[in-house]
């Protein structure tokens, strides 16, 4: 099935924040991880340090990128006997990082000390505090998740004393959220759900902004709901990685032809500015190297990873990957070479 017969699509060969012509990075790429029709392209503009496909999906189109896309299963508590260990570090680490008042008491006196000593390790805190996006229990208001698939984040935030509402244009996703964690969330794209103006303390979109047409407009759109003294925070690959520099057309991070745009964190910036927001802050952590040495190095060595999750992997790639981790982890102490850019905004 080629191309043209199977999805509509349109020569994007211009920078979308520049106007000016862009370089062919890379040809050929298929979808490595579910099975999506066509051959894609990448285009490069070394002004803006910013990525796109080329040819583009037209708008109609998109849904047919993810027919074969995650399920959105509700995540089941672990039955593990190290669950209650785990759960304890991360209280502990959000108690000490973020000032989330929970429990992390735990009666093993010598398991009470390796918890206190893991909750020390720098990977592990920005793993744990990257999982409720930095979000600080002094921050706590409305709460927006744009992209909420099937809501797990947002429970966890409510859980947690936050007023949360999200958005995400999967029905199927939109249910479990409903079902499983009596969430309200709105199905559709949030410039369809028209919030009033001023409404959010917060917003958030995880790996989200690489999947749209426009995110310009939907940066402008966050920036119209967004209170005041509100925060955008936005979280997405980042092209100027230590996994995208040792990969290449292998890294995950690429994912064509669902990832449209592929920001550095210098274009990131520049598509918020053009929205209007002011920049707060922007950083690049290692929290997610682990898992993408090991997505791009099953990619890399069979050509594709089904399903998206590496399963069955040899103790080898897992020692290369918690080295990779510990060395990017270091690095993006001088540089912004972290797998993902989190930017926090503001009006």
């Amino acid at each position: 099935m080629n191309l043209e017969e199977s999805i509509l699509v349109e020569e994007v060969e211009t920078c979308p924040l520049c106007g000016k012509k862009g370089k062919l990075i890379y040809k050929d790429l298929r979808d490595r991880l579910f099975n999506a029709p066509g051959t894609w392209s990448l285009m490069y503009c070394p002004e803006c340090d910013f990525m796109w496909l080329n040819p583009r999906p037209i708008e109609s189109e998109i849904g047919k990128l993810y027919q074969n896309y995650f399920t959105h299963e509700p995540v089941k508590p672990s039955k593990k006997k190290a669950a209650s260990f785990r759960k304890a570090l991360k209280a502990k680490i959000l108690n000490d990082t973020l000032g989330y008042a929970l429990d992390a008491e735990y009666k093993n006196k010598g398991l009470a000390f390796l918890i206190w000593l893991l909750s020390k390790i720098g990977p592990l805190k920005e793993l744990v505090s990257g999982s409720l996006m930095w979000l600080r229990a002094e921050e706590r208001g409305k709460l927006l998740d744009i992209g909420c698939g099937n809501g797990y984040f947002l429970a966890q935030m409510r859980d947690l004393g936050w007023d949360v509402v999200g958005v995400e244009p999967d029905p199927n996703a939109v249910k479990v959220a409903k079902e499983e964690y009596d969430l309200n969330v709105f199905c559709g794209a949030i410039e369809e759900i028209k919030f009033p103006e001023n409404s959010f303390d917060v917003i958030t979109m995880n790996h989200v902004i690489e999947h749209v047409l426009d995110p310009i407009t939907l940066l402008s759109e966050c920036k119209r709901i967004l209170k005041p003294n509100g925060k955008l925070i936005v979280i997405t690959p980042n092209i100027k990685s230590l996994g995208h520099r040792f990969f290449k057309t292998s890294c995950f991070h690429l994912e064509p032809p669902r990832h449209i745009y592929l920001f550095s964190p210098k274009s990131l910036i520049t598509s918020a500015e053009k929205a209007g927001l002011k920049i707060k802050n922007v950083f690049t952590p290692s929290k997610g190297a682990y898992f993408i040495w090991l997505a791009s190095r099953l990619i890399r060595k069979n050509g594709n990873l089904p399903g998206g999750t590496p399963e069955r992997v040899n103790k080898s790639y897992k020692l290369e990957g918690l080295l990779f981790w510990g060395l990017e982890y270091l690095l993006t102490k001088f540089w912004h070479v972290g797998e993902e850019i989190v930017m926090e905004a503001g009006k």
